[in-house]
């Protein structure tokens, strides 16, 4: 804990940031020792800590006076604790036992918060059915009844348990959003949706907006969203630029190029999703044991270029790892419609989709589906 707070303590010092206000934060935690520790965080970057006494915390830091997302976070004996507040430069309480964490913590004398409060309250019960769907997963592990298939298949698969969680949290929130457009909370979560809905969505989104928010980066992403949709078999790639492991300019179409006799697969991934990772070692077991029949592409969003080369000299003879630039938030991304990493997507010689997957845990299955073991 000691080694922790150091290394937090000299990137405070290090953080530059663009500040024109303060927030302050009285935090009456219960439940908690006094050896808990409090952080504020802005995504990674600590903006303050305060050790916990007597249940009581207090977090100053110099923000921006738009809101944004900040983090709450609390560590004790190495258990981490957190909650997501949207709030700007105000004075605001914070109240909670452990058990309100992450989603049922109360947030008083913020002008932003409750609207993020209200869609909180509004997912609360497909969060509890959550988490009781996790403790059923650990005690499948806990007693090897997760290494079936058909197991797997049921919790995690494309249409098992957890993905229809994930779509009734998603249909919440886009209720959310086109019911409270006019709060800054629900702007702020359409840069995370652009491709989590259908174009109907996006239409009913884009006609709500004002004109200014029309004109806007957002605004002109959900106009060409309302005109995309996931492809589906029989549809042709979508071109689009990338760059290879010496960043060096390519097109994704001179992957297709290579091997005319091929299958092509693209593979979306991002450097930071634990599933992609997983999925790396059978993606290039497959493309050495098939060179003359499969040409694999991966796809990967990385925060920055010097941490996309790390992963791009992994590309052997037939699988390149390539780097669309904040592909997340380009047009192409939109484009495809795809909302998950890794997502696979099988094309043949001519271009066309064959087959999709998604996650790390039917990869294998799907890639012996179509090549054999």
């Amino acid at each position: 804990m000691i080694r922790f707070t150091l290394i937090l303590s000299t990137l405070l010092f290090a953080a530059l940031q663009s500040s024109a206000g303060e927030i302050k934060i009285i935090a009456n935690l219960d439940g908690f020792s006094d050896n808990a520790v409090a952080y504020l965080l802005n995504g990674q970057t600590p903006l303050a800590y305060q050790t916990i006494s007597q249940g009581t915390v207090e977090l100053k830091a110099e923000v921006p006076e738009s809101p944004e997302t900040y983090v709450l976070y609390v560590v004790e004996n190495n258990q981490p604790y957190y909650t997501m507040l949207f709030v700007a430069d105000e004075t605001i309480e914070v109240t909670a036992t452990k058990k309100d964490f992450p989603y049922a913590v109360k947030v008083t004398g913020s002008e932003y918060h409750p609207a993020k409060a209200t869609l909180d309250e509004m997912q609360a019960p497909i969060h509890k059915k959550s988490e009781t769907l996790k403790q059923e997963i650990v005690a499948l592990q806990q007693n090897g009844e997760w290494q079936k298939p058909e197991v797997r298949e049921k919790y995690v698969g494309e249409n098992g348990l957890t993905h229809k969680i994930t779509e009734e949290l998603k249909q919440l929130e886009a209720e959310f959003i086109l019911n409270h457009l006019d709060t800054a909370y629900a702007f702020s979560l359409l840069q995370y949706n652009t491709t989590a809905f259908d174009s109907t969505f996006y239409q009913a989104v884009y006609n709500k907006m004002t004109p200014k928010q029309q004109q806007s980066e957002t605004g002109q992403q959900y106009l060409l969203a309302s005109k995309s949709k996931r492809l589906t078999k029989g549809n042709q790639y979508i071109d689009f630029d990338v760059l290879d492991k010496n960043l060096n300019t390519q097109k994704l179409s001179d992957y297709f190029n290579r091997n005319k006799e091929a299958y092509v697969l693209v593979d979306l991934s991002s450097v930071s999703c634990p599933s992609s990772n997983q999925a790396f070692s059978i993606t290039k077991n497959f493309s050495e044991k098939n060179k003359e029949k499969l040409e694999v592409v991966t796809v990967l969003q990385s925060p920055d270029a010097n941490t996309y080369k790390q992963f791009g000299a992994l590309s052997t003879e037939n699988w390149s790892l390539v780097y669309a630039e904040n592909f997340m938030n380009s047009d192409a991304y939109i484009k495809y419609q795809e909302n998950a990493t890794p997502t696979f997507l099988l094309f043949d010689k001519n271009g066309k989709l064959v087959d999709r997957w998604t996650g790390s845990l039917i990869h294998q299955q799907k890639l012996e589906e179509h090549f054999g073991k």
